[in-house]
This record gives C-alpha cells, structure tokens and sequence, in this order.
C-alpha cells in the first residue's frame, strides 16, 4: 500500500511524510525534491525558464514512474492535483491523505515564504486564497482527510494510521 499526501503548499506534507514513513518502516518520496534531484535545479528555476506547465508534465512523469513501487509515502506538490490525469494516477497508486489547514494557519506559515514560485507575485495573500477556492473540492476528493487544527505533526501521523 502507498499513501499520497495532498494539501496545499505549507501543509506539512513533507513533515508529516517523513515521520509517517518512519514509523510505518515505508519509504518517503517528495515529488518535488525528485523533481529537482532528476532536473539538476530548482522548482524556482523550472518555473522560470520552462513554465508552470513544464513543471506540471514533470509532476506528471514521477506520478507514472511510481505506478510499479509499493510500501512509500509520498509527499505530493500542492499542484499536483490540478491535472485530470494526474489525479488518476494518484487515484491507482494509492490512498490519499489530504492535510487539511485552515486558511489564517496557511497565511501565517507561508508569508515569509520566498521560495515558492507561485507566491512570489504582488498580494500574495489574494493569490493563496484563490489558489485554495480552486482545489479545496479537488483536495476533498480524498478517501482521507485529516484536520490538521491544532495537531502537532506526530498527533498527525498517529490521526492518518487510524484513519487508515
């Protein structure tokens, strides 16, 4: 079994993955740390010499490349979900875990951000609110959710293996 962990860029995805698989004795996959490991550069630099779509194929090729491998927690990109396809893919590879996070939560964590290519815009706070109206229904569609207010990431792991 493969857990995917989907949510919105400041989740804890990547946090949460690495202790969940941890303590499951699965491996732990970051799709964008693979994505940069296999281009040889950032996610900041794939956006900006090949584009957002660019970066989305990539997420796209990982997602199919991952099909065969069994026993992983995989930390997905907030985007990930954007594609039809994608969501497909992930839908076969395993069960999915959306960490859920409020709105003013999300906004505290990321404002000093200066990493995340799509936040780097003026009034960033418009565009993470708009950003999360477009996938909120798409994040819910997952056989998980798990409400990350007031959760510490351990209480998290603890809350997905009972949900699970």
């Amino acid at each position: 079994m493969n857990i995917l962990l989907t949510g919105f860029m400041g989740a804890g995805k990547t946090t949460v993955g690495k202790k969940l698989a941890k303590r499951l004795g699965y491996f732990f996959i970051d799709t964008d740390r693979e994505i940069e490991k296999e281009q040889g550069c950032s996610i900041t630099e794939i956006f900006k010499y090949g584009g957002e779509e660019c970066f989305r194929d990539l997420e796209t090729d990982i997602l199919q490349k991952l099909q065969t491998k069994q026993n992983l927690v995989i930390a997905t990109g907030g985007g990930m979900v954007l594609r039809n396809e994608n969501r497909s893919l992930m839908q076969s590879l395993g069960t999915r875990v959306y960490l859920k996070v409020e709105l003013q939560e999300l906004m505290r964590r990321l404002k000093k951000d200066k990493k995340r290519p799509l936040l780097q815009k003026p009034k960033p706070e418009e565009h993470i609110l708009e950003m999360l109206q477009q996938r909120k229904s798409i994040y819910e569609e997952a056989e998980c959710i798990i409400d990350t207010t007031d959760l510490s990431p351990h209480q998290m792991v603890t809350e997905i293996i009972r949900k699970i």
